[in-house]
């Protein structure tokens, strides 16, 4: 009897708290970038490459916390990477174009404060966990996979920013920023003769638009 109870206690907590939520839809641009870090025969050195532009797309979803806290999740589709040029032997120059698609878990503590006609800001942080689906990195007319032995790992993490405004119909407008805190590089050393340690790390601006539905 007492697990009954407890059973639909349970269902009961989780059909309230679903009612509360609200889903919704977003999509737009990253500006993306990273930045690799090498030690080599004792000397260290850092690298920004040059940034790129990609998209993400996916859902939100809003749990109230409060009166004006929530919890945001989001599950996006996000493109990442960014390119850098080289010099090779005979002083030409080559770019290597590093394309990682991620599926991507930001979740969020967001403040909301109303406005008089409706409409709604908000902004909040919170961890960012990513996996890697795919991608290509491509030099000199040569393609090889990002996510296999001796390329990046498949898991990421970072801290997302976020801020934006929600019109009364439910349209929103909003930028993050994500910086990338793991080493995504899987080399292992040895890779570069004498270099014993490589870090690579990802960073994106992210710009969208999005319609948050009704209760």
């Amino acid at each position: 009897m007492k697990k009954i109870t407890l059973l639909l206690l349970t269902v009961s907590i989780a059909t309230g708290v679903t009612a509360q939520a609200r889903f919704g839809i977003k999509a737009g641009v990253n500006i993306a970038n990273q930045n690799v870090k090498l030690t080599y025969l004792g000397f260290s050195g850092d690298q920004n490459g040059d940034a790129i532009a990609g998209f993400h797309i996916g859902g939100v979803a809003e749990i109230p916390l409060g009166s004006n806290f929530s919890f945001r999740p989001e599950l996006l589709l996000s493109g990442k990477g960014s390119n850098f040029k080289s010099v090779q032997d005979d002083s030409a120059t080559a770019t290597a174009k590093i394309r990682p698609w991620y599926l991507e878990l930001p979740l969020n503590i967001v403040y909301h404060h109303a406005l008089h006609s409706g409409t709604k800001l908000y902004g909040g942080a919170g961890p960012s966990l990513a996996y890697g689906l795919f991608g290509k990195a491509k030099s000199g007319g040569v393609s090889d996979d990002l996510f296999q032995d001796g390329g990046y790992k498949r898991f990421d993490v970072g801290i997302n920013i976020l801020a934006g405004v929600e019109l009364k119909s439910g349209l929103t407008i909003s930028a993050n920023f994500t910086p990338g805190l793991a080493n995504i590089y899987d080399g292992g050393d040895g890779v570069v003769q004498g270099a014993s340690n490589i870090k690579f790390k990802n960073t994106a601006f992210g710009f969208s638009v999005g319609y948050m539905f009704p209760h």
